[in-house]
């Protein structure tokens, strides 16, 4: 790999981080290309070379999802798994998808449509893992605002930071597992 490429490599991580990092801190609409910039020690012309504009940065900068893939475990495992994930990123100091949608909504340059899509990806993701075939998605639904309850008050709160990881991914996992167990129980009905 070329220095040349390196170093364009290792700009737009630092960009994307810092990215990332601010608009989670403070919205969308307070953060500018330059603070950005500035953050990721990168001229602001770069940033926009890079991105093109501050909405496509924001799109690029999104956590990251990889909450929403299958996990290698039969569903009866969910529940803790999804928990676990939440507590790892914290224990990591990872952004945290669950935590952040909220604010990615309301702060995007469409927010409407921001809404409609990021529900549609999460209530998706979520069915499949779970097998949800109602036509409302009913309980992929609660399992998601579960997960946006749960990383909210573990990021935004602090609320069971004197838990063991452990015990809070058994007892916090157990109420989400409840759910996929009740969509389970109601598909073999």
């Amino acid at each position: 790999m070329s220095a040349a490429r390196q170093v364009g490599g290792s700009s737009r991580d630092a960009i994307l981080d810092s990215a990332g990092r601010l608009f989670g801190e403070r919205g969308y609409r307070a953060v500018t290309v330059r603070d950005i910039a500035s953050d990721a020690r990168v001229s602001a012309a770069l940033v926009m070379k890079l991105y093109g504009s501050k909405a496509q940065l924001f799109a690029a900068a999104q956590p990251d999802e990889s909450l929403l893939n299958e996990p290698d475990m039969p569903v009866s495992d969910l529940g803790g798994a999804l928990v676990l994930r939440i507590l790892m990123r914290r224990e990591r100091g990872l952004q945290e998808p669950w935590a952040m949608l909220p604010f990615t909504i309301q702060d995007s340059p469409t927010p409407e449509a921001v809404r409609l899509e990021t529900r549609e990806r999460y209530l998706t993701s979520i069915a499949g893992l779970m097998r949800d075939t109602t036509p409302e998605r009913r309980y992929a639904s609660t399992v998601v605002a579960l997960m946006l309850g749960f990383g909210e008050a573990v990021r935004t709160l602090g609320l069971f930071d004197s838990w063991d990881v452990d015990a809070l991914a058994a007892h916090y996992g157990a109420i989400v597992q409840a759910e996929i167990d009740a969509c389970r129980a109601a598909d073999h009905s």
